[in-house]
């Protein structure tokens, strides 16, 4: 038998197959997910387009790994972009406009944008443009009412009140959010139980102190200690692994971020199988 010969009866094997199922199904997941939040950071956004503009523009993080700004009256994000030049191998930052949610999803975890936005209400001193930046750029929605009650308020008093609503609203979307993934993870391990039969148990986490594994049964193994959770485990079924608890996607979603493990199912596949093209499988 030659080499192409024995790769193809290889790459044909029942095991393999389900694995590039498994992989194609993680993927669909991805998509699905980065697509939903997407839509829901759009629909936040515009759904509260005049009130953000009354808040002015808000600086969600400024560190030396990330920086993003967004402009409520322009609607667009300025983030920092860091590269090294070839020519002369230093490392340069450069700001860029960005006009789209689906772009800043891309970059950044939407529910990392929710907290910020939490954040930036619990001090908003070091994430609200200063009262006299923000009067050269303050425009007022068309349904503006002259006799807004808080017309008559300080500038420290409506920016208090407006951080105020912003941090409740930021809240209640990140609960959506969560829910969110919770149950696009749980669809998943749904939708995969038939080919993690045949592919067996996947290691996702092998730390000592941090440690999951998806199981053929569409389950998980955690170390997670879940001991308060009130039966939310499912203490009925055996771990194969001592240490271990078993429980189902949605407690899963609680500590970890589900697009987070998502990505380690395809790690995993890639880890234990490294010459498989998992590519094949869209061909």
């Amino acid at each position: 038998m030659t080499r192409d010969e024995r790769t193809k009866a290889k790459g044909s094997s029942p095991r393999l197959v389900a694995l590039r199922e498994l992989a194609n199904e993680a993927e669909l997941e991805k998509r699905d997910f980065v697509y939903e939040a997407t839509e829901q950071l759009r629909r936040f956004f515009d759904a509260h387009r005049e009130r953000l503009r009354e808040i002015g523009p808000v600086k969600l993080v400024d560190d030396e790994q990330d920086f993003l700004l967004y402009h409520p009256v322009d609607e667009t994000w300025t983030t920092r972009l860091t590269y090294q030049d070839p020519a002369d191998n230093e490392w340069y930052d450069e700001e860029q406009i960005i006009d789209s949610f689906s772009e800043v999803v891309e970059l950044y975890n939407p529910a990392d944008i929710y907290a910020w936005l939490v954040e930036a209400a619990r001090d908003p001193a070091n994430h609200l443009v200063a009262a006299d930046e923000l009067a050269a750029h303050e425009q007022l929605g068309e349904d503006a009412e002259e006799g807004d009650w808080q017309s008559g308020l300080s500038t420290s008093q409506q920016e208090t009140l407006a951080a105020q609503r912003l941090w409740q609203l930021a809240d209640a979307y990140r609960g959506q959010i969560n829910a969110q993934q919770k149950d696009v993870l749980a669809e998943f391990v749904s939708n995969a139980e038939e080919v993690l039969a045949r592919t067996g148990d996947l290691v996702l986490l092998d730390e000592p102190e941090d440690q999951l594994v998806l199981r053929v049964d569409a389950r998980f193994e955690t170390s997670l200690d879940l001991s308060d959770l009130e039966g939310q485990g499912l203490p009925d079924i055996d771990a194969r692994r001592p240490g271990l608890t078993v429980t189902d996607a949605r407690v899963v979603a609680d500590y970890y971020d589900p697009s987070d493990v998502l990505q380690w199912v395809t790690d995993a596949l890639g880890e234990r199988y490294p010459a498989v093209d998992f590519s094949a499988v869209y061909e």
